[in-house]
Formats: C-alpha cells, structure tokens, sequence
C-alpha cells in the first residue's frame, strides 16, 4: 500500500480512525483517573568521608578523602534499596507494608561526577512519599555504619528533603492520554488497513474492469427516486449527466448480430440494475430514439408500481403464453418515444418462458423498430438472465460499489458468457463522487443551519463529507454574508 492509497484510504474512513483514536484516548483516561494512585518524590543523600587533619588544613588529606568517597559512593547505592534499610524505614514509621514491599518501591541512582546519590519512593500519598524518601536517606546511613563499623569513615547525610512541591502522579494523566492516543491510531490504521485488504467488495472502475475484461460504460450515482414511486420525472439530477454518458457510450459499442438488445443484469439483488435500466431506457427515448423497456423479472416485478399499471394488466407472461397480444401488453409512458412491456402475473416457469423461442422471436421483431432495454432477474439467483443473453444483443451488468463482492462479479460474468451471452460492457452503480448540490451546513466554513451549494461526496448513503475549500479572508467574509442572506429570505418565507 502506498502512501497515496493510505491517504485515500484515510479520507474514506476518517469516521472510524477518529471514533477509534478517540475511544482509545478516552480509555486511556478513564484508566489514569480509576487506577489507584501512587506519588513519586525524591530526596537527594550526600556521601562524605571524615578525615582527621590534625587542626591544620591539609590538602592531600581532603584530596584523598575526596578519592575514597567517589570510589565508595557506587557501593552504597544498593543499600539504599535493600530489605534491611526498608525494614529499618518500616519500622520507623511504624508502615503497613513489608520491607520487601517498600523496597521494591524504592530507587536509588548515583549523580556522575558528584557524591549524589538521588533516592525516589512511591507512596499513595504526597506527604507519605517525601517521609518514606528522607528516612530512607537516614536509615541508609545507620545501615552503612553497621555494615562498615562505627569507625568507618563514609557518612550518609540528607542533603535535600524530598519536595512536596514536585511529586510525579502515577498514573499520570497527561501521559496516559498520550499514550492512548497513540496506540489508538496505531490500532485504527491497522485495523482499516487490514479490513481493506481483506474486503472483497467493489470498489472502483479498476475493480469492476480487470474482472470481467471489458470497458465500465458507466459509473453513476444511485437514485431511488423511480424505485420509489415517484415517476420518471423524478430523477435525481446527479445521476442525469451519468445516464447521458453511457448512453453515448453504448452507441460505441458492437453488439452481436448487429441486434440493438441490451439485457440489463446484475450478480445479486439491489445492486442497482432496475435503477439502471429504467434511467438508460429514459435517456434514450429522450435523445430521440424509439425505446422499448421489457420488464425479463417475472418473480419480482415493479414495473407496474412504477407506471402505476393496473394490478391485473397482461403483460409479458401472458404474450409469451399467447393469452395476450404484443399491442395488450405493449404500455405508452409519459415519456415520448418510449414504451413497457411490464411482467404480468408471475407464471410458474420462467426461466423456460424467458428462454423460448417465442420469447427469442420477440426480442428480433422488437429490434426492427426499437432499442430494446430488458430489466434481468440476478444472475446468481436465477437462470432467467443467462438465458434471455443469449437472445441478445449484448449485456450491461451492473456492479453496486461496496455491495457487490469480486466473486459474484466473476461468477455472474462467467455464467452469462458460458450461457452465450456477450458482455459488452459494466456499469458502477453508486460511485463516490464530488458533486455540488445543496445539503443543510453544520459548521462548514463557520456556517451553519442553512442550505448552499458546496462541494460534496455523494455515495450510495447519499450526501456525505463536505469538502472544505481554501478560501481567502474576502472570500469567507462573502461567502458569510451570502448565508445571512438566505437565512433573511428563509424567515421572510416563515422558515
């Protein structure tokens, strides 16, 4: 993974990096606030050595004193935190605790080039801590002269008091938090990393084409405006543009036998493919051309909730059946120049109806007068879409980003292409893609609480992540009082 895909990777999952780092931050708190606490003080104990000059200053005297200590004070280090000291300190202070308890709290270091020898201990509380430490020091003394003799002439004296003013809290809650932090985006990294890698799904044009070996006419944007009974009119103006362009591209395209036949299909359910047919068949009558849209899904019409049919209208079923005639079933729309044969009532074969050769002579006589655009079941449930390939043209399938895994793609590819069907090209159901629209602002820019036209990432779940721009002091102080603006206008209107 390179570190442009890391970025990328980064903007797409910033949701979860943060609420990741976040949680373990707060964690991290939660456990420096609840955790016992223990405070760290310091008191530093001077190592001297007594000499004797006779009343008279003697230089050599103090100079050789001066060698003994520096050659001493590295040996005396250990018995500041040794078990006999400590029981020293516990019985002084009369402590609950051990000797081998309080010794493993203590710490002792030698200062170079000085007789310091600085002595830390941890108590729960501050005041508790700087006793420990002092009469530590005190004790180290006493224990040095027993190990020594009582005419040894190394001293142990306190030289600074352990400080109340500058205890170290443990936990600490600047550092836990810190720590938190970073152990959480080390983990949030590696857990998107590692959910990307392993993710098997659709995700971009590359995807889609490596796997089955053909060019993506389209890349669009979902709109549920038709599956949601809205009518064509209703179309989400986003996806208009999308429509338009792979349109133009399928005049590009060969198709087998010169058939002018596009089955429409995709490897699973709601991946898109009515969206996609019904919006192709729109453009195209739009652009001119006489258009047909057959409705091949017998087991789960809609169609007929869309057009807002008659529930016992005959449709497709009933013509490959012969109980209905192609101007009973064929249905006008309020788009010019384009038509639909709906499904009719689901008969209990279809697959055998929609692989006939009643159903192959429809698809070639319609094709004499029509562009025809055929809704196909899933490629993976039924066999129905497999077998209507093969009367064909070509095929569209279609492949929703995030939704639709590899496998299925290559599965579904390679049983239309098994089935005789030519696969002329994919289109990208619910590309993320920047598209200016206007959401309601939270905080874009300092604006909030009213709509504008901003750069967004638009998916699948619809509007997503505004896009933040450079904006120069002018341009934010325009751009402010543009938001006034609507939000005058807005409460003219009773808003």
């Amino acid at each position: 993974m390179t570190l442009e895909d890391l970025l990328t990777l980064t903007r797409q999952r910033i949701v979860p990096l943060v609420l990741g780092v976040l949680t373990c931050t707060l964690l991290a708190l939660g456990v420096a606030l609840v955790a016992p606490v223990n405070y760290t003080v310091s008191a530093v104990a001077y190592v001297r050595v007594d000499v004797s000059a006779e009343g008279k200053d003697d230089t050599g005297t103090y100079f050789t004193a001066s060698q003994l200590a520096n050659q001493k004070v590295d040996a005396v280090v250990p018995v500041f935190t040794s078990e006999a000291v400590a029981q020293r300190v516990v019985d002084s202070l009369a402590l609950k605790t051990t000797p081998a308890q309080l010794a493993r709290t203590l710490t002792a270091n030698h200062e170079n080039g000085t007789l310091n020898v600085t002595v830390s201990a941890s108590a729960s509380t501050v005041s508790e801590a700087q006793k420990i430490a002092d009469e530590v020091v005190n004790q180290a003394g006493v224990e040095l002269k027993r190990l020594e003799g009582d005419g040894s002439p190394v001293d142990v004296v306190l030289m600074s008091s352990a400080s109340l003013s500058n205890p170290v809290r443990s936990p600490s809650i600047a550092k836990y938090p810190a720590i938190g932090f970073a152990v959480g985006l080390v983990l949030s990294y590696a857990w998107v990393v590692v959910r990307e890698l392993s993710d098997k799904r659709i995700r971009s044009v590359a995807d889609v084409s490596e796997i089955i070996h053909g060019p993506v006419l389209g890349a669009v944007p979902t709109s549920d405006s038709i599956l949601n009974g809205r009518g064509l009119q209703a179309v989400d103006v986003s996806a208009e543009e999308e429509f338009r362009k792979l349109r133009t591209n399928l005049r590009h395209v060969q198709v087998s036998a010169g058939k002018r036949v596009f089955v429409v299909c995709s490897p699973a359910r709601r991946e898109g493919r009515s969206t996609v047919a019904i919006n192709l068949a729109r453009v195209m009558a739009l652009s001119g051309q006489r258009v047909v849209l057959v409705e091949g899904d017998l087991r789960e019409p809609i169609l007929g909730e869309v057009f807002a049919l008659p529930p016992q209208r005959p449709g497709l079923a009933h013509l490959l059946i012969g109980a209905a005639t192609l101007d009973q079933v064929m249905v006008s729309t309020s788009v010019r120049g384009l038509q639909v044969i709906p499904a009719g009532a689901a008969p209990s074969n279809p697959s055998e109806l929609l692989g006939s050769a009643r159903m192959s002579d429809l698809l070639t006589y319609l094709a004499s007068d029509y562009v025809v655009i055929v809704d196909s079941p899933p490629v993976l449930e039924f066999t129905d879409g497999v077998v209507m390939a093969e009367h064909a043209g070509g095929v569209l399938l279609v492949a929703g980003v995030g939704r639709t895994a590899q496998d299925q793609l290559r599965r579904a590819a390679q049983a239309i292409k098994q089935g005789g069907g030519t696969i002329i090209g994919a289109v990208l159901n619910d590309e993320q893609r920047v598209l200016t629209i206007s959401p309601l602002l939270d905080n874009w820019h300092g604006i909030s609480d009213v709509c504008m036209a901003v750069p967004t990432i638009v998916g699948r779940e619809g509007a997503g992540r505004r896009l933040e721009l450079p904006l120069t002091a002018d341009e934010e102080e325009r751009l402010t009082a543009s938001a006034d603006h609507l939000r005058e206008v807005a409460r003219g209107l009773g808003y």
